[in-house]
């Protein structure tokens, strides 16, 4: 492992250590802690050709999730392909925060719907399936590989049955389903890098979809998407749940304050301190 984690240095990967480490435990199919637990241990000739590739593909900076083909997400492993961005932990916060208000909440079955729009690899629906049973989600994705990824993780985690996943633009999906005034949450992680920041972004983020990333020239083109549709959807008290880049707390707020068929929204911040999340409900 120490030859690795020199290769890594030389290459400039960040945390060198730790991404030897989860490469191997990924080869050896073991916790992280074995390998410290364990004094020796051998990895099987089948497996060394396998690990000589991975470390190959680190070393050329394809992202690390990308390279061993999974990451994990509220205490659940998503398969991840360069299809699909890879989930981060700030993403946990908002899926946290809605669990916990929809857990205190009746559950009407009115409004019994959750709509995830650019679901990804799936991990927001996903998470909420498997802790919100009494829920009917609807994943939407415009990237038809993305969207095989994210049904491939569904069955993974077997709740396949309780999410439709359906290909296409933001709500352009569903507004032939009758869904109105039927929906408790809408859900999202828009892109929301704005454009022209792309190209100052590191070599691994940018070899993540750039249809997963770029929120148009200010950021916030999916914002006003989906906050000017949202209403036409969400039943009174329904919930709109967004995740957000640095600084842009304000600017989406206003496009919420603006629509007047949300109450004054609720802020969320990470684990820096940067307001992360934001979530209003519809009047």
């Amino acid at each position: 492992m120490e030859e690795t984690i020199l290769k890594f240095k030389k290459k400039g990967i960040e945390e060198p250590r730790l991404n030897a480490e989860i490469i191997l435990s990924s080869i050896l199919k073991k916790p992280r802690s074995y390998l410290y637990l364990e004094s020796e241990y051998l990895i099987p000739p089948s497996r060394l050709c396998l690990l000589k590739k991975l470390v190959r593909r680190r070393s050329s900076h394809i992202p690390l999730s990308y390279t061993i083909r999974e990451q994990d997400f509220m205490g659940l492993k998503f398969r991840v392909t360069p299809a699909v961005f890879i989930p981060r932990p700030e993403t946990e916060i908002l899926v946290e925060k809605v669990v916990k208000i929809l857990q205190k909440e009746p559950i009407s079955r009115k409004q019994n719907i959750i709509i995830d729009l650019g679901t990804g690899c799936g991990n927001i629906a996903i998470s909420i399936a498997k802790q919100l049973s009494d829920f009917k989600i609807y994943a939407v994705e415009i990237s038809k590989s993305a969207l095989e990824v994210a049904f491939q993780n569904a069955r993974r985690h077997r709740v396949e049955k309780r999410i439709t996943f359906l290909w296409g633009d933001v709500f352009s999906p569903l507004r032939r389903m009758n869904l109105r005034g039927r929906v408790r949450l809408v859900i999202s992680n828009p892109p929301y890098i704005a454009g022209p920041q792309i190209k100052r972004l590191s070599p691994e983020v940018r070899k993540e979809p750039l249809i997963a990333l770029n929120g148009g020239r200010d950021g916030l083109k999916f914002f006003k998407r989906i906050i000017q549709e949202a209403p036409l959807f969400l039943g009174q008290g329904g919930l709109l749940a967004l995740e957000m880049g640095y600084n842009q707390a304000g600017k989406v707020e206003k496009l919420i304050i603006a629509q007047k068929e949300f109450e004054s929204p609720e802020f969320i911040y990470d684990y820096e301190g940067i307001q992360r999340v934001i979530i209003s409900r519809r009047i």
